[in-house]
């Protein structure tokens, strides 16, 4: 059972904390079988010395893409494969001569339009893939290679793979003769692989400081490694905070960060949820929401603030952050000199989670949630295939019109959207959480929508709220969504097709019933777990349609 890290009793801390750095599987399991697992999975604790080896040939892959004129780079990947490369992309962004960088991690049709639209002559393209199997990269890859063989005789000169040893990648990347293959340490999970090649492969090609990310990152990691005393730690201090405020039942981490590395949070958002969101327990980090007065928020809440030394930006949130310490709320600051100390911050946030994972009783390698969803996705599909439709029966709401469904689906019908809408919210107790998941294109439009209703639904019902792309989230968040507290309640919206989609070659549909029936299998995975979820499906004016949700919600919540 979980229990509070006590500093009364030093000693055994710092036991756990000896134990954690020689890579003692006994930390997280009693079980042999389980410890041999994740033995499989603690290579992040070392990776750096290895990755200090292959500086030269990062560097000099920075340089053969200046050579060649590469003007963009398309990373295929999904969560843990594609998140650094997302962070680095919008924090640092291409030096002078280097490529811009997109984080392609998702199946929206019009996301997979935009690369094409944008011109993909001088283009390159990464797949990031730990197990190789990966739909949504697969199917990307599927698709932007049919494109590019158009063009030329040799599309494999414009492909990059990042992938275990041995895996069906490595032998599609050596069959098609991509330009590179980075072989990356086997024994390091998605979630943990920022300071292997997955992270360290973009940051060359964006032309960030190989030397400086590696000095940076080992500062920390020394720090944290090389002091086995627990109240001096780094890692073991910001461990106490997240794991003694979590037992207590204050699990929602409520994560802020200046604008310039604000990014980050999507990162640490995937490694927390992913890592400690099972057995009906672990850390609900919330990013993304907008800022209030303390008395909105409720007694689960626990806030980080991220701040970049000396900065306009720090000053305004140091008032923020004063107010609800003022109002005692739990608040931990980090401070960075500058934004190469993110690449120490990886580091440290892995160790903090893995580490609070022993106070919570949780495996943090495994995702034991994550293959249900995928399970449902793939009978979805099934079914289109055979049948040449999803089979979905929508309720249309007789007063808004909208299409809905619900996973008390006799009674939604009954009661129709307004009113389910309230039930699903007033059963959410006020530490609990509400998710919006929009399976729709990237849009700050939507952002802005989705967080007009995140900011009413803390104000009307006192509890956090988080936002996660489909299908991004099922690579983070999601694990959290069907393994972690119960006390949640979840929107998942999708569209209507706008138009009929090209059909990815080999798969045998378009990106829109690809990711229409990723919405489909996530409700079906969260129905079957019994968390309370409402799947909207609007018109294809999906932005239009959203507004007009957002004000039938409105009216529901304030009822």
């Amino acid at each position: 059972m979980f229990y509070r890290p006590s500093t009364s009793n030093e000693t055994a801390l710092n036991d756990i904390l000896k134990r954690f750095i020689a890579k003692d599987p006994a930390i997280w399991s009693d079980s042999p079988e389980i410890q041999d697992k994740i033995k499989l999975r603690l290579g992040w604790l070392d990776v750096l010395p290895l990755m200090e080896k292959h500086k030269d040939e990062l560097k000099m892959l920075a340089n053969e893409i200046k050579a060649r004129k590469i003007q963009q780079v398309i990373l295929l990947g999904m969560g843990g494969s594609s998140l650094c490369a997302h962070v680095l992309a919008q924090v640092f962004g291409p030096g002078q001569g280097s490529p811009a960088l997109i984080a392609l991690d998702t199946t929206d049709p019009d996301e997979i339009e935009k690369i094409i639209e944008s011109g993909i002559d001088d283009t390159l393209f990464i797949l990031a893939s730990k197990s190789g199997s990966t739909l949504e990269p697969n199917a990307q890859f599927a698709y932007f290679w049919s494109k590019i063989a158009a063009r030329t005789d040799k599309p494999g000169e414009f492909f990059i793979a990042i992938t275990d040893p041995g895996t069906s990648l490595e032998k599609t990347a050596r069959e098609k003769g991509f330009w590179k293959v980075f072989l990356n340490p086997a024994d390091i999970g998605g979630r943990n692989s920022a300071l292997s090649f997955f992270g360290l492969v973009p940051a060359a090609i964006l032309g960030l400081d190989i030397d400086l990310i590696v000095a940076s990152a080992k500062k920390t990691i020394t720090a944290c490694l090389a002091d086995s005393n627990w109240l001096s730690n780094p890692g073991a201090r910001l461990t106490n905070f997240l794991a003694e405020y979590t037992v207590q039942n204050r699990d929602k981490l409520t994560i802020m960060a200046d604008d310039k590395i604000k990014p980050f949070g999507l990162w640490l958002e995937q490694l927390i949820a992913e890592s400690t969101g099972k057995e009906t327990r672990g850390i609900v980090p919330i990013i993304g929401e907008s800022t209030g007065i303390p008395g909105f928020y409720g007694a689960e809440r626990i806030f980080v603030y991220l701040r970049l030394k000396d900065t306009e930006e720090a000053q305004s949130f140091d008032a923020f952050f004063r107010e609800l310490r003022d109002a005692d709320f739990p608040c931990y600051e980090i401070v960075l000199d500058d934004i190469y100390d993110l690449w120490g911050q990886f580091f440290l946030w892995e160790m903090a989670t893995a580490l609070s994972s022993h106070f919570l009783a949780v495996n943090p390698f495994d995702e034991p949630d994550v293959a249900l969803a995928k399970q449902k996705t793939a009978l979805a599909m099934e079914t289109f295939k055979a049948q040449g439709g999803f089979q979905i029966e929508f309720i249309v709401d007789q007063t808004s019109q909208f299409q809905f469904r619900s996973s008390e689906i006799a009674s939604a019908r009954m009661k129709g959207l307004s009113r389910s809408i309230r039930d699903m919210l007033q059963i959410v107790p006020t530490w609990g959480f509400v998710g919006f998941l929009p399976y729709l294109p990237y849009d700050p439009e939507v952002d802005e929508i989705i967080s007009e209703m995140r900011h009413l639904t803390r104000q009307e019902r006192g509890c956090a709220t988080t936002i996660g792309y489909g299908p991004r989230y099922l690579h983070s968040t999601g694990q959290l969504h069907k393994g972690g507290p119960m006390n949640s309640a979840f929107f998942i919206f999708t569209r209507k097709k706008a138009k009929e989609y090209e059909e990815i070659p080999g798969i045998g549909c378009s990106f829109w019933h690809l990711q229409f029936a990723q919405a489909c299998g996530d409700f079906d995975a969260l129905s079957e777990l019994h968390r309370r979820v409402i799947h909207l499906h609007l018109a294809s004016d999906y932005k239009t349609a959203l507004r007009g949700f957002s004000k039938l919600f409105i009216r529901a919540i304030k009822l």
